[in-house]
């Protein structure tokens, strides 16, 4: 049996996870094994026809990304290293999606570059060209995979638009999105992507990086009494078209939807500069259902994953703010 003094501490003691998302075909199997009971070393390394460094190395590293911990059990003069599921909710959601499809490779879905690209797709539909730039992987890297993962319903798509494939595949996605957006944080992460991340606070203190959202709407013009802020990690000059969407988190009422087009208006936002921008973070089909603000003559509207809108309170919130509406 292996010494404890051979298990890294990052798998002994699990003091803190990793910061960006990964798998490898080696922790998907033992994770796989894992849940069906091989909970220690050499079990694993009976099953895996690895050795038992090997074993190690592999543990450590599904710990130190948050799918395990590791339990120290003690008989007579014997200790032994149980390995357990971590309460993480991805770590739950990947042994729940593993379960209810027992037959299925997840190494050839979710391994190495396969779970960013699958990340990077699956808040809503995206461009291959903007996923490319978020997850950093080269078009050849993702042309050996995407007519498998098409052909299997993993992936749709919609004329130069990608998804993950909710209705086929809703765990698989959920499990996803709570691994992309996971973090220990002083705030509600509202997205999430590697080393960049958009959160809440309501307390000036918990405040990081860069603030964004509605809370600057004042550096432009549009001056907005709030409760709670945006920020964006790591910090870095945003540009308007990014304030303006990662406002779009905050839209929640008639409100928030009037300012946001005031801001929009105001500030001469251009379609082709926002759009890119919301397929980054998620927002392409509510950002389609704004623009039909501006295309309608209507009054009243009731815009999917929006808010009613009243054009005739829009237009009296843009005066305020000196916001030319025919």
């Amino acid at each position: 049996m292996l010494e404890m003094s051979n298990i890294p501490d990052t798998f002994k003691y699990y003091l803190g996870f990793n910061t960006k998302m990964h798998l490898t075909k080696s922790m998907l199997g033992a994770y796989q094994e894992i849940i069906h009971g091989a909970n220690t070393i050499d079990k694993l390394a009976g099953k895996l026809h690895k050795s038992a460094n090997r074993i190690s190395e592999i543990i450590s590293e599904l710990a130190t990304n948050g799918f395990i911990i590791g339990k120290q059990k003690y008989h007579q003069q014997d200790s032994r290293l149980v390995i357990e599921i971590s309460g993480t909710n991805y770590s739950l959601r990947l042994r729940e999606l593993m379960i209810e499809y027992p037959y299925i490779k997840f190494e050839d879905i979710l391994a190495e570059s396969k779970l960013l690209f699958l990340a990077a797709i699956s808040e809503d539909w995206i461009s291959m060209s903007e996923a490319l730039k978020l997850c950093r992987i080269s078009k050849h890297t993702v042309n050996r995979y995407i007519r498998s993962f098409l052909n299997r319903g993993i992936v749709q798509k919609k004329r130069d638009l990608y998804t993950i494939n909710a209705k086929m595949w809703p765990l698989l996605r959920q499990f996803i999105l709570d691994y992309k957006n996971y973090g220990l944080i002083g705030g509600h992460i509202k997205w999430r992507f590697q080393e960049e991340m958009l959160f809440e606070v309501d307390r000036e203190d918990n405040v990081q990086g860069e603030t964004s959202g509605l809370v600057r709407y004042r550096d432009y013009g549009v001056f907005v009494g709030v409760i709670s802020a945006l920020c964006y990690i790591p910090k870095k000059k945003l540009r308007k078209e990014e304030i303006f969407v990662h406002s779009l988190f905050e839209v929640d009422d008639p409100r928030t939807l009037h300012l946001a087009a005031t801001f929009y208006v105001k500030n001469k936002l251009k379609y082709l500069k926002v759009l890119p921008v919301a397929m980054k973070y998620g927002k392409y089909t509510l950002f389609q259902s704004f623009m039909k603000i501006f295309e309608s003559e209507q009054d009243l509207l009731k815009l999917d994953l929006l808010p009613p809108f009243d054009r005739k309170d829009f237009k009296r919130m843009a005066q305020m703010y000196s916001v030319g509406q025919k």
